[in-house]
C-alpha cells in the first residue's frame, strides 16, 4: 500500500519550505547532514495519522500532533521560528474513492456528492492558542470541493483509508519512545501472542543473527522477557538485558505487525544495529506492502540496499541553504549502485544541490 504521493512543507520546525514538494515511492531513505531537518520531515509526515489534538492514537496514546510536541518540549517548538503558522500538505496515492453517500462518510461529504475522490490533505497549525485545522480537498464529477474536518470526521476518514488500523507509526531516535513502545506491547500483549509474532520473530528474523538461542518474547509482570534455551534448559532474560539493536527491532516489529499502520517512519534506523541485523530489518521492511521512510547516516543502509534492490524506491538527498529551504534530488536504487560501485560517497552528490 502506497499512501502518500508527494508533501510540502512550509514553516514546520526547523524547515521555512522545501524547494519543491518531494515525491516519494513506496521504501523511501532520506539521506543528509546533521541538521539538514530529516528528523523534522519525518515529523511532519506523521501528522497525518491524526493532527488533530485531544484524539489518541496507539502506541503513544495521543495524537501525532501532541506526541511531536512531547518530543520537542514545547507546544511553539513546531512553528519555525516559534511564532506564525506552520502548513504540511500532503497529496494522496491512495485516493479512498466513496461511492455511498448514506455510508459514515456520508457525514463529511456534501450530501449531494454521489462519489468523491479524496485528492489532498492539508494540515495548519498555529502558536496563536496551538490551533490544528485540517482541510480536505475532495473530487467528483461535479468538480473540487474543500471540506474542514473536526477529529471524530477525521476519524472517519482515516478508518476508510486503512480500516481497522492506524495511517502511520513513527519511531523516533528516542529512548523513551521505545519505553512507551514496550508499554503499548505489554497492553496489547494478548493479540500480539494470539497473531504468533511472539515466536515468529526469532523464528523467521532473528534465529541466524544471534548466538544465543532465543526462542519466544513472553509478558511477566509489567515487562518484556525473552525464553532463551541453554543445555537442555530454559533461562529467561529481560527484553531490556538482550541488546539495544535486538530490542529496538522486536518492539518496532511487533507494533508494525500488530497496529498495521500504511506508513512507517523510522528515524536514525541504522542506531545500535549490527550490519546483519540491519540487512533483515530493511528486507523485513521491504517485503511488508507498506509505505517506508527512514533517515539515515549510515553508508551500511545504503549498500544493504543496493543488494536488496526493493522495488518504487527513491533515496532523497537533501541539503539546507542559507535560507532554511530544503532543496532534494532523488536517486533510484540503480543510480546508487552506480554510484557507489565509482567509489563515490553520495553525501557528496548533496553538496551539488546547492550552487
Amino acid at each position: 500500500m502506497k499512501l502518500v504521493k508527494s508533501f510540502n512543507i512550509g514553516e514546520f520546525r526547523g524547515i521555512r519550505g522545501l524547494k519543491k514538494p518531494i515525491e516519494l515511492g513506496k521504501f523511501n531513505v532520506l539521506v543528509g547532514r546533521n541538521s539538514s531537518d530529516k528528523t523534522s520531515i519525518l515529523q511532519a509526515l506523521y501528522l497525518l495519522a491524526m493532527p488533530i489534538r485531544g484524539y489518541a492514537i496507539p502506541p503513544y496514546g495521543k495524537s501525532a500532533t501532541e506526541y511531536i510536541e512531547s518530543l520537542t518540549g514545547a507546544k511553539n517548538r513546531l512553528i519555525y521560528g516559534y511564532s506564525g503558522e506552520a502548513r504540511i500538505s500532503f497529496e494522496l496515492e491512495v485516493k479512498g474513492v466513496f461511492r455511498n453517500p448514506h455510508s459514515s462518510l456520508s457525514s463529511i461529504f456534501p450530501p449531494t456528492l454521489e462519489a468523491v475522490n479524496v485528492e489532498k490533505v492539508e494540515v495548519e497549525m498555529s502558536t496563536e492558542e496551538a490551533y490544528v485545522e485540517v482541510k480536505v480537498t475532495v473530487s467528483s464529477d461535479g468538480g473540487k470541493t474543500e471540506v474542514y474536518l473536526s477529529w471524530d470526521k477525521y476519524e472517519t476518514l482515516i478508518n476508510s483509508l486503512n480500516p481497522k488500523a492506524i495511517l502511520a507509526l513513527y519511531i523516533p531516535n528516542n529512548s523513551d519512545a521505545y519505553t512507551s513502545l514496550q508499554k503499548s506491547i505489554l497492553k496489547d500483549f494478548d493479540d500480539i501472542a494470539k497473531k504468533g509474532l511472539h515466536t515468529k520473530v526469532f523464528r523467521e528474523y532473528l534465529k541466524d543473527l544471534v548466538y544465543d538461542k532465543f526462542t519466544e518474547i513472553f509478558n511477566r509482570g509489567e515487562e518484556l522477557f525473552a525464553r532463551k534455551e541453554i543445555e537442555g534448559t530454559a533461562t529467561y532474560i529481560s527484553l531490556n538485558d538482550i541488546g539495544e539493536g535486538l530490542k529496538r527491532f522486536i518492539l518496532t516489529y511487533f507494533a508494525v505487525e500488530h497496529l498495521n499502520p500504511a506508513l512507517i517512519l523510522w528515524d536514525d534506523i541504522e542506531i545500535a544495529m549490527h550490519p546483519s541485523l540491519m540487512n533483515t530489518s530493511l528486507k523485513w521492511l521491504t517485503d511488508s506492502d507498506r509505505q517506508v521512510v527512514i533517515a539515515t547516516h549510515s553508508f551500511d543502509v545504503l549498500h544493504s540496499l543496493t543488494l536488496i534492490e526493493p522495488k518504487d524506491a527513491k533515496v532523497i538527498l537533501l541539503r539546507k541553504d542559507d535560507n532554511d529551504v530544503i532543496h532534494h534530488k532523488s536517486l533510484e536504487i540503480d543510480e546508487l549502485e552506480e554510484i557507489l560501485e565509482k567509489g563515490i560517497d553520495p553525501r557528496a552528490v548533496i553538496e551539488s544541490l546547492v550552487e
